[in-house]
């Protein structure tokens, strides 16, 4: 910065009053008169050391003025101090003798000070304005400044053409098209009045238009790193062309595009246009959109795709099941997109076999020769935490070599996390390698992501005089296979310990109608005191379970599962003994048995060391006889079909998971999670409870593989904690 130099005696004339506008917090523009002055000169306020500056001058002709104000001009001048301390005295340093300016008391208003201006300066008011936006914008922007170039432009802006179609272009910009007579293809930098103004370059090409006069062209582009959110923001378009400012309007009924039908319009501009190659790549690559077409199937490749299911999982992902025929292996990558959100599914999914695919194309005399090179044209993927906004289209997009991306969009379901899943296990062949594959890379990784809505009680009524904060009650809990409530309440009837306790019957809602009534009946014929829970989202037992807990508040409950059936009385008492014996901090399970006395569970044992350790069924498939007269023990874990355990225990442990298709996981979870919480599980031999089949086996492929994604799921949760547990 040049310092600003005073001659020694030299006579200074007196110092005009001078009119000024403030531009932002350290810049003032001035306005005045004398008889010469050059384009650059040093300026300083109130002799301040800091407040000295090189500014940029704009001079005009005065003519008819004195010779000692012939030469209007206006200058940037560092800001005064706010507290105005000093004299207000503006010393520009000239040449041979320095001019010195009075700041008026009061600075003008920007619109007054520009009325003064265009007065004094006449018709050289366009090119003053003109340098004064060039000095504007070449310094640092802040919105004072910003402000006055808006005035400005609107001044002394010529007419530039119209935009007539726009559209957002999530992650490119906004198209538009229209037509103009004042720029070139290529990128032009313009400033965007959109209630302020602000910066942007439109990357544009152009194209010839029939209906247009001599000299215009119709042009079509993407305006870049623009401030304004939405086209319906954008208000006017300045552009520097030729021969001074120019404003494109926005034509007052302009076409707003559809988000998805954009790229279709920049594929039809470049088509019928042209622009520079750095233009023309850059519009291109923003052309090859999704625009809600299937053009996979257009390719000249050997690619071809299809999806037999596509369905979204609230809260968790994606799930498909399709083809893809690449025996070329043209694609380099297949990703699923929607909005901002995308997942590389190539990188996740498993390749399945699907013969039906190869026969299909065998047919097809572009592909037949193709088509038996390879047979694992399917694929199964779970697409994680990519769930589509709505209104989001829902897409795959393919990198095929040499043409760029193709694209295959998704008609989407919406289904429940585990009765999708159980879909895919009936597809699946449990004998073959890639059912495997499919379970530990697909099926339990979307299971343990899924956020599943625990289970809810919807109505309830009692019958008879229900206690339900006794010290100590009885939880039964349905499913959706029909089970004989005839037996389980006479037996619940004869025993006298379980006779006087409260009980709660909880089962699903959508079978409630029939079991309600029937249990209603015989609990009145059986005396007993009964709460009746219809429970919405019910998949097994224990959800059931859950629930029942949920309606009482006893202090001890005594769970029992449908597929339990009482063998003796007198169960529940020894139950409870036991688990008072500890304190009332333990889960107490009585021995399992099958119907023909052979033993189902007898206690869950840690085996192994560090990480073979696992948890296991010892005795089962032996006969009763096999466990001796053992007295209670602890063991690893306890059984959720039967057990006695403390409510306010379960309620923090937070009931049993939802992320297992089996009950004998989730029990077995329960009971990890307890026994971490100081509540381990003590198995009582001498209690028998028989344990009939629930259903679980009924469909045997299917039930292995559930069984197997519940094992690896709770290998992927547990396996660091049993490695480590001790006993």
């Amino acid at each position: 910065m040049s310092e600003v130099i005073v001659p020694e005696r030299t006579a200074v004339a007196p110092a005009p009053t001078v009119a000024w506008t403030p531009l932002g917090e350290n810049a003032i523009l001035v306005m005045s008169a004398c008889d010469a002055i050059p384009a650059k000169v040093p300026v300083a306020v109130d002799g301040n050391p800091r407040n000295r500056a090189q500014t940029m001058v704009l001079s005009w002709r005065r003519p008819g003025a004195d010779a000692s104000v012939a030469s209007g001009f206006l200058c940037l001048a560092p800001a005064p101090a706010t507290d105005r301390a000093g004299s207000g005295a503006l010393l520009i340093g000239r040449p041979g003798r320095p001019l010195r300016l009075i700041l008026a008391p009061k600075p003008l208003p920007l619109e007054a000070f520009l009325s003064e201006l265009a007065g004094d300066a006449g018709q050289a008011f366009p090119s003053v304005v003109d340098g004064l936006l060039e000095v504007l914008l070449s310094g640092a922007p802040n919105p004072r400044r910003l402000r006055a170039v808006s005035m400005l432009l609107q001044t002394v802006a010529r007419p530039g053409g119209f935009v007539e179609v726009m559209g957002s272009l999530e992650g490119d910009g906004i198209f538009m098209q229209g037509w103009t007579s004042h720029f070139a293809a290529g990128r032009v930098s313009l400033l965007i009045a959109h209630g302020g103004l602000s910066t942007a370059h439109l990357e544009a090409g152009t194209f010839e238009r029939d209906d247009l006069g001599e000299g215009a062209r119709g042009f079509f582009g993407l305006l870049e790193d623009c401030r304004a959110q939405h086209p319906g923001e954008i208000e006017r378009l300045y552009f520097r062309g030729n021969d001074g400012w120019r404003a494109l309007e926005v034509y007052e009924r302009y076409v707003l595009l559809e988000p998805i039908t954009v790229p279709g319009h920049l594929r039809d501009g470049l088509q019928r246009g042209s622009a520079p190659q750095a233009t023309s790549d850059k519009l291109r690559r923003a052309s090859q959109r999704f625009d809600g077409r299937d053009t996979v199937c257009l390719l000249d490749e050997p690619v071809r795709a299809g999806i037999d299911a596509a369905t979204i999982i609230d809260e968790t992902g994606v799930l498909i099941i399709g083809w893809m025929f690449d025996p070329e292996r043209k694609v380099d990558a297949v990703s699923l997109r929607s909005g901002n959100q995308s997942c590389a599914i190539d990188r996740l999914w498993t390749r399945v076999p699907r013969p039906d695919v190869t026969a299909a194309f065998m047919d097809d005399p572009r592909f037949g020769l193709l088509a038996s090179r390879r047979n694992s044209h399917g694929f199964i993927v779970f697409a994680p935490k990519l769930v589509p906004e709505p209104g989001q289209p829902l897409y795959l997009t393919f990198e095929v070599q040499g043409t760029g991306p193709a694209f295959l969009p998704l008609d989407a379901g919406r289904g429940q996390a585990r009765r999708s899943l159980e879909r895919i296990l009936g597809l699946l062949d449990p004998r073959s390698s890639t059912a495997g594959a499919v379970v530990e890379r697909q099926i339990a990784p979307a299971l343990q992501a899924a956020e599943i809505a625990p289970p809810r009680p919807a109505e309830s009524s009692d019958v008879g005089s229900f206690e339900a904060e006794a010290p100590l009650g009885v939880v039964v809990g349905l499913d959706h296979r029909p089970r004989d409530l005839s037996a389980l309440f006479a037996l619940l009837a004869m025993d006298p310990e379980v006779r006087p306790l409260p009980i709660v019957l909880a089962a699903p809602s959508e079978s409630f109608d029939r079991i309600g009534a029937e249990a209603r009946r015989l609990a009145r014929f059986y005396r007993l005191s009964m709460r009746l829970v219809a429970v919405e989202g019910v998949e097994d037992a224990c959800d059931a379970i859950e629930a029942g807990v949920r309606a009482c508040r006893f202090q001890t409950v005594a769970l029992l599962s449908g597929a339990a059936q009482i063998r003796m009385p007198g169960w529940l008492g020894r139950l409870e003994r036991a688990y008072r014996a500890r304190g009332g901090q333990c889960v107490a399970s009585p021995t399992l048995l099958f119907e023909d006395n052979s033993i189902r569970w007898a206690g869950a044992w840690l085996e192994g060391e560090g990480q073979n350790r696992r948890i296991a069924n010892r005795f089962v498939g032996y006969p009763l006889d096999a466990i001796g007269n053992l007295g209670p023990m602890e063991v690893a874990a306890g059984a959720s079909e039967c057990c006695v355990l403390s409510r306010a225990a379960f309620v923090e442990a937070g009931g049993f998971a939802r992320n297992y298709f089996t009950t004998a996981e989730k029990g077995l979870d329960l009971c990890l999670r307890l026994r971490m919480q100081g509540a381990p599980s003590l198995w009582v031999p001498e209690v028998e409870v028989y344990a009939v089949d629930d259903g679980e086996a009924a469909a045997a492929p299917v039930a292995a593989l559930a069984q197997l994604a519940d094992r690896m799921s709770f290998d992927r949760r547990w396996g660091l904690a049993i490695s480590n547990m001790k006993g």
